[in-house]
């Protein structure tokens, strides 16, 4: 998945910048300060943590470019753009400096330089360089 470019402090460093602004804001005794100081800095570091992951989780699927399949499908259903089902191709496949007559057996798969894959099929003969 893309980057969503949102700076997302670590944990301890949100634990750290929690104490530090609760210690500076007490005004009590010294040791019990402290120990109230860092169940509180842990516990509201744990819930900012978790809010900045669901901010970045919804920075990354905010546009369809980055989005998750899931939301892919929604931002199509607005735009009344529903999916489509999957429907078998047919066509012809061509290759140059083939010599002869090779075949090719069903169930083979054939790549394109875009990455997508085909399978046949049947079995296949070539005839000067096409199939």
């Amino acid at each position: 998945m893309a980057d969503s470019q949102f700076a997302r402090p670590e944990l301890p460093q949100l634990i750290a910048t929690i104490r530090s602004d609760l210690l500076t804001r007490f005004q009590q005794d010294v040791v019990l300060r402290r120990m109230d100081a860092e169940v509180y800095s842990r516990v509201q570091a744990a819930a900012v943590h978790t809010l900045y992951g669901y901010i970045d989780y919804l920075a990354r699927n905010m546009l369809p470019d980055m989005c998750d399949e899931e939301w892919l499908y929604r931002h199509a259903m607005i735009k009344r753009c529903p999916r489509k089902n999957a429907v078998s191709a047919k066509g012809f496949a061509r290759w140059d400096g083939i010599a002869g007559t090779p075949e090719i057996p069903a169930g083979t798969q054939i790549q394109r330089d875009d990455q997508v894959t085909f399978t046949t099929l049947q079995t296949v003969k070539a005839s000067g360089g096409l199939l």
